[in-house]
């Protein structure tokens, strides 16, 4: 698979895929909300990387343009160096639905990534609004930076618990069959 260079931001090579020629190319078939899904996929894949590239955030934002929603398309935009004037528009919009509170906007916008990775601009503004990034940590391993171990033998102490309960049970069981028949 081919390396994109712009991937390199954080030193690591992502491989493009065909993530984005794919969204441009469903965006140009016709299918603005197949290229938005597809690329929310490949953002949040980049997230996980804690990786940033500001060309899947410009086709974001206008893969939200064409679907007339230019708040969204503004709070992609915010996460990158673009101008003119259907960006202003855009972000005037964004400013308009989430207010100017840097808590709302970060919310909206969801950057994933150290700030370092963004453009100078992108990165002022994130550090007014307040930006602290968090790695990505999975739902399975939400400690993933701790090695995480196995017992491979041996009972846990509620197995033993569940053992002793069943046998206590059993005796139980056996003294009372005892008693109705009159062995006991």
């Amino acid at each position: 698979m081919p390396e994109d260079s712009a991937a390199r931001s954080s030193g690591a090579a992502v491989p493009l895929g065909r993530a984005l020629e794919r969204a441009r190319q469903d965006l140009a078939a016709g299918r603005p909300d197949l290229a938005r899904d597809r690329l929310h996929g490949f953002l949040n894949t980049l997230a996980r990387r804690g990786l940033y590239r500001a060309d899947a955030y410009e086709l974001l934002g206008e893969i939200h343009l064409e679907m007339k929603d230019l708040p969204r398309a503004g709070a992609a935009w915010l996460l990158t160096s673009k101008s003119g004037p259907d960006v202003e528009r855009a972000v005037a919009a964004c400013y308009a639905r989430y207010g100017k509170d840097g808590t709302a906007l970060l919310q909206a916008l969801s950057p994933r990534a150290p700030a370092e990775l963004y453009p100078p601009d992108v990165q002022a503004r994130l550090r007014a609004w307040g930006y602290r990034f968090r790695p990505y940590r999975s739902r399975k391993h939400p400690r993933a930076e701790e090695p995480v171990e196995f017992r491979t033998q041996g009972l846990r102490p509620a197995e033993v618990g569940c053992a002793i309960f069943v046998l206590m049970l059993t005796a139980v069981a056996a003294a009372f069959m005892a008693r109705v028949l009159g062995i006991w």
